[in-house]
């Protein structure tokens, strides 16, 4: 049986694999590398602690009976979420050294956090969801099912959307783009989805594609 644990682990090395990315540019001083793959990275880990906050904490909360269960976590991501937003409104070109010392602590902040979580939470969160493990399992894959097209050139961005909407037709799926594709709105629904689209901080654009109800 899928759990929600092992979803929410594997997003967790999906985003220490990013990590691992943007530490490569801050080596290189490659500062708009730097610029574009943070975005991926916020956007990743802020989609991560959304599914958390919004889901998974309230259902534990709840068939627990503690309250103030997941307390100490939430003041974890508000402390990752500072240094997120901080290292985006900085300017790494001109002072590199504070956004290095800025990114290594929340390198060791997020490794302590998934760490907290991997061996002391989740397993928690196993022991008293219950029947609910499946049902989280399933939202956790659905909400993070994102395909990053910012900065690709037309007709990539369309490319790889159908691609992954012929892949799995049924499946919700999270595109972060960074204009909105009105052309392309007018193929999903000659097709059958329906979206839903947002602007983000950074200016680019999330679209959650679905399945048109019938």
């Amino acid at each position: 049986m899928a759990t929600v644990s092992a979803e929410l682990t594997d997003h967790h090395r999906r985003c220490r694999e990013l990590f691992a990315q943007v530490e490569e540019f801050v080596r290189a001083s490659d500062w708009p590398a730097f610029n574009t793959g943070l975005v991926t990275l916020r956007e990743e880990i802020l989609g991560h602690f959304r599914f958390e906050e919004e889901r998974l904490f309230p259902v534990y909360e709840e068939i627990s009976g503690l309250r103030d269960g997941t307390q100490e976590l939430r003041m974890q991501h508000d402390d990752i979420r500072a240094i997120l937003w901080a290292l985006s409104s900085a300017s790494a070109a001109h002072d590199p050294d504070s956004c290095r010392t800025e990114f290594e602590t929340l390198a060791l902040l997020f490794r302590q956090h998934t760490e907290t979580e991997e061996g002391l939470m989740y397993p928690a969160f196993e022991r008293t969801l219950g029947p609910r493990v499946a049902e989280l399992a399933a939202q956790a894959r659905q909400d993070m099912r994102a395909l990053d097209v910012r900065g690709l050139e037309p007709p990539e961005p369309f490319m790889r959307i159908m691609q992954a909407l012929t892949q799995s037709p049924d499946k919700p799926l999270r595109v972060l783009i960074h204009r909105e594709p009105f052309p392309l709105y007018d193929v999903l629904a000659e097709q059958g989805f329906g979206h839903r689209a947002r602007a983000l901080e950074d200016g680019s654009i999330e679209i959650v594609i679905e399945r048109a109800a019938r």
